[in-house]
């Protein structure tokens, strides 16, 4: 007897190696995911601006990384003592506007440099709904708890979804023609919304991205982690406390089921050897100016050469430079 249904999880054409550069753009999910990415070796930034969660404010973020046009000045605010900027989170705050700033370009810089050679990149919506600045009509990526009466709030329809979405998508292939996108939706409930609000809100999201996935077959691909939580997992058990977010369980389970049809053998095999040198730079020693510890480290330097030999841009990681630093003294 079957109890219990499993979400098909094809992608064809999508293979990610060793050394692909890779970005994820979006919700809280794409945090987990993408940390799980750079803990298992591969090359990936995970939300670089900050958390995103509606398809706008993504889009936004799309374009800069495609153009490298510098950022609006009307886009930073003081509040609290701190300065913020409405296209990101708390994450880029400062005591000052400088610093904000700052914070912000060499960030925008570096995405847009890597841009021209990304070989994936991941979009992980959250909501169709966005709010909006009434005093200028900027939509912001987040509100940073100002007062309610700053902002009204409006909701992105299917067309609406696609047509930002899609324009994005064109100014990314613009300059890296042969860029893959992986769109996922976020499986977070949002309560506020009631939960009949936010499943429609998510049934505009899913729309919009299988149109623009049928548009672009080859170009753009769906991973189901809304559909793996709601209908695979489907148990309070797999939900965190706050029973809103998916639970750790939940979010290595997607993982586990993305590594079976985007990772071929090679980078399975790659991520398994990372694996043993991942926990030696985890290593915490008691004794950090012991004989035994320079031998450990020695021996873990060993193993990650031996790992770049086969994987050469592993020589331009930060935990290979941290590895020769550390062997400095």
């Amino acid at each position: 007897m079957k109890f219990r249904t499993t979400v098909e999880t094809e992608m064809k054409g999508l293979h990610i190696h060793p050394g692909d550069g890779l970005t994820l753009l979006g919700s809280c999910f794409a945090d987990h995911i993408g940390r799980r990415m750079v803990q298992s070796g591969l090359d990936a930034h995970a939300n670089p601006f900050g958390v995103l969660y509606n398809p706008l404010s993504i889009a936004a973020w799309c374009r800069a990384m495609a153009t490298g046009e510098s950022l609006p000045e009307d886009i930073f605010f003081e509040s609290g003592g701190l300065w913020h900027s409405w296209l990101n989170d708390s994450s880029f705050s400062a005591e000052n506007r400088e610093e904000c700033r700052a914070r912000l370009e060499n960030v925008r810089r570096e995405e847009a440099a890597r841009f021209r050679s990304l070989k994936v990149l991941f979009l992980t919506l959250g909501t169709n709904r966005y709010y909006r600045l009434n005093d200028n009509g900027r939509v912001v990526a987040n509100c940073h708890k100002q007062p309610g009466a700053r902002f009204t709030e409006e909701q992105l329809d299917v067309e609406g979804a696609k047509e930002v979405l899609g324009e994005a998508l064109e100014a990314l292939w613009q300059v890296n023609p042969s860029l893959q996108i992986v769109f996922t939706v976020s499986p977070y409930r949002y309560a506020k919304y009631g939960f009949h609000g936010s499943r429609l809100g998510k049934a505009v999201l899913l729309l919009a991205v299988d149109g623009i996935c049928r548009a672009h077959e080859g170009r753009c691909f769906y991973f189901p982690a809304y559909e793996i939580v709601l209908d695979e997992l489907r148990d309070y058990r797999f939900y965190a406390a706050d029973m809103l977010h998916p639970s750790e369980v939940a979010v290595e389970y997607i993982w586990e089921r993305f590594s079976e049809v985007c990772f071929p053998v090679e980078t399975r095999s790659f991520m398994a050897e990372w694996e043993a040198v991942a926990k030696a730079l985890s290593h915490r020693p008691l004794h950090p100016e012991s004989a035994a510890y320079r031998d450990f480290l020695r021996q873990t330097m060993l193993k990650m050469e031996r790992l770049t030999e086969k994987y050469p841009k592993l020589a331009d990681t930060t935990e290979y430079g941290r590895l020769k630093d550390l062997l400095k003294y």
